[in-house]
């Protein structure tokens, strides 16, 4: 039975699964436009700190159900019995309406995500976090919390992490050698990129500055690779990662051990390519003579006995009811890290910063990301990239160096704080 034929089986059973979604901007509006269009769930409730953002994305998505505006559980709830959808600003009071079956986080802001996931899984609800910044940081915690509570907590599919990690469970389930994992990256690398020097080009792509502000400054490649690398166990060999320009058909070649003309020193690396994107890739290798004769034969893009499993896109936000869908039925996890953490992404001073400033956003003015071994970031005292943002520096830092915690005083009434220090004690 095909997935579509499941989720039609499941609303005659027992309805649409009911999803709430916390931040409604372009991804989030994105992923229920594509729901709308599927059958078995729909996005029954948004919530969104803006004024109004929450009623425009319900129409965005071509939503015609009548809407009630309310930032009250219950009523909110009534109204969703009812065939209505609800739009709140307020994300706490959504994680508690009782009638919603999953909770999907999309706001990219590290303190927000831990807060939101850590109370739907308080809620036992099932949480896709789309917000891969809140992972990175206190992926492990959440995770464990989930676990414990009975409910899944899961990255999504379509992000690149998720979607790295399906063909990392492809070649793993065939019995391949995994050498490494990796993803492309489209933007040119720019350390002090910020929301004005991008400005205009995200207006043009009606984007947020600040989005395409971390994409350029590298933040958000270091932090996918953080997540997809903690969740296989896969940590990078250098801090910030090689990086290194390559077309398609040499990734079989570039993300191998050195001894066979790679980057690498050992095989078990998570990296990224400057050149083959938006797809992702898995190196294999396997020592039996007709495997090797055969993928040969099938003409896998290969060189010497490693091939790339490459995936030339990632469909984002729209992918994100796959993992909904299959938390719901299945309780499959796409991607969530089970392990102690391997890999870190540190916060960097994306300028001098002087005692007395305070941190702002990622993609903002102040930081970038860097991912790290995380032996060598605990080594360091390094701070995690999720912790920055909203501190208060305490000690001049250098610009292009790594902040440590001995730098900053933290917000210590965050949930991220909080979920950080449970998640350093396991």
């Amino acid at each position: 039975m095909s997935l579509r034929e499941r989720l039609r089986a499941h609303e005659a059973q027992h309805g649409v699964i009911k999803v709430g979604l916390v931040g409604a901007g372009q991804m989030g509006a994105g992923m229920m436009s594509q729901m709308e269009r599927m059958d078995g769930m729909r996005v029954v409730a948004v919530a969104d700190v803006m004024p109004g953002r929450a009623e425009a994305a319900y129409a965005e998505a071509s939503v015609t159900a009548p809407l009630v505006v309310t930032d009250d559980a219950e009523t909110a709830a009534d109204a969703i019995a009812g065939g209505r959808r609800a739009a709140m600003r307020d994300a706490d009071a959504l994680t508690r309406i009782p009638n919603l079956d999953i909770i999907v986080e999309c706001t990219g802001v590290p303190e927000v995500g831990a807060r939101v996931c850590a109370a739907a899984i308080e809620a036992r609800k099932h949480i896709v976090n789309m917000n891969v910044e809140t992972d990175a940081t206190v992926g492990y915690a959440l995770q464990r919390r989930a676990q414990a509570a009975g409910v899944v907590y899961t990255l999504t599919a379509g992000d690149e992490p998720g979607t790295i990690k399906e063909l990392y469970d492809f070649a793993d389930a065939l019995g391949f050698t995994i050498v490494a994992v990796g993803k492309g990256k489209n933007n040119p690398l720019n350390r002090q990129s910020n929301p004005d020097t991008c400005a205009a080009k995200a207006k043009a792509q009606n984007m947020s500055a600040k989005m395409l502000a971390s994409f350029e400054d590298g933040t958000k490649t270091m932090v996918e690779m953080t997540s997809i690398g903690n969740g296989v166990g896969f940590a990078p060999e250098v801090a910030g990662a090689y990086g290194p320009k390559c077309v398609i058909a040499d990734l079989a070649k570039t993300f191998v051990p050195k001894s066979a003309g790679g980057i690498f020193n050992a095989p078990g690396a998570v990296d990224y390519a400057v050149g083959p994107a938006p797809g992702v890739f898995v190196i294999i290798t396997t020592d039996q003579p007709k495997i090797m004769a055969d993928l040969r034969y099938l003409r896998l893009n290969g060189h010497g006995n490693y091939w790339a499993l490459y995936r030339p896109y990632h469909l984002a936000n729209l992918e994100t009811p796959i993992s909904v869908a299959r938390a719901v039925l299945d309780r499959e996890v796409t991607l969530a890290t089970t392990r102690p953490f391997v890999a870190e992404t540190i916060a960097y001073a994306k300028r001098d910063l002087k005692a007395g400033e305070k941190i702002d956003a990622l993609g903002g003015f102040t930081v970038y990301g860097m991912v790290e071994r995380a032996e060598v970031a605990r080594a360091g005292g390094q701070l995690p990239i999720g912790l920055a943002v909203g501190a208060t520096v305490t000690a001049p830092v250098k610009m292009g160096a790594p902040i440590r915690y001995a730098d900053v005083a933290l917000l210590e009434g965050q949930t991220i704080v909080k979920l950080r220090k449970e998640q350093d004690a396991l």
